[in-house]
């Protein structure tokens, strides 16, 4: 195995906590009892891939959220429950990639939207440092900017390739099971980051 040169890291339960318990509860308060028969972290509905993708912006999607559900829910409303899956930043995660992203080029691929990138942007400055956090990573890649999402192994070779770095000695981190097998079969080293695991005492084993 090759010694890692550089890393890829997911957000969602990786540098960030996110809640979809808290998400479903408040879409219930809104009469939407069944919430999670349309959206999962591996399973949606097209209305969500197609805003994840960039496909559709926060009016369109707002749109078709009540011709989904079938309710005439304001569209402030619908915005607060969906970012109310937005929990807030892993303080100590980010200080480790602070201490390290000039020993490693660090990079960010998170299937995300432009709903919730806003959101999160915002509340780092807020919460966390007052420097954008995009300037954390050489370079952060949202799925609704680039049009793909994880776990399609060719978006991974897009970032590969647009960076030009070697599959096998970059090592790409991310909590969700199906993205990891992804990432595997386009030869990227792995950290599968599961439950009680974190990056500031998990990643060392594998630098």
């Amino acid at each position: 195995m090759l010694a890692v040169k550089n890393i890829i890291f997911d957000l969602g339960n990786v540098l960030y906590d996110i809640d979809f318990t808290k998400m479903y509860k408040e879409f219930k308060k809104l009469g939407v009892p069944d919430f999670e028969s349309h959206y999962t972290l591996n399973k949606s509905d097209e209305l969500f891939f197609n805003l994840e993708k960039g496909f559709i912006n926060e009016h369109e999607f707002c749109e078709g959220f009540r011709k989904l559900m079938h309710l005439p829910i304001e569209d402030a409303k619908i915005i607060a429950a969906w970012n109310s899956l937005l929990i807030g930043f892993r303080k100590q995660s980010i200080d480790w990639v602070k201490a390290n992203n000039a020993k490693y080029p660090m990079y960010l691929y998170s299937n995300t939207n432009k709903i919730h990138c806003d959101y999160f942007m915002d509340q780092f400055q807020r919460e966390v440092d007052t420097v954008s956090f995009n300037t954390l990573f050489k370079k952060p890649y949202y799925s609704h900017e680039m049009g793909q999402r994880k776990p399609d192994p060719a978006s991974f070779i897009y970032i590969l390739e647009k960076e030009g770095l070697v599959a096998a000695e970059t090592l790409f981190v991310d909590d969700n099971e199906p993205n990891i097998i992804a990432a595997t079969s386009v030869g990227l080293q792995v950290l599968h980051l599961t439950e009680g695991m974190s990056i500031e005492k998990d990643i060392l084993a594998y630098l």
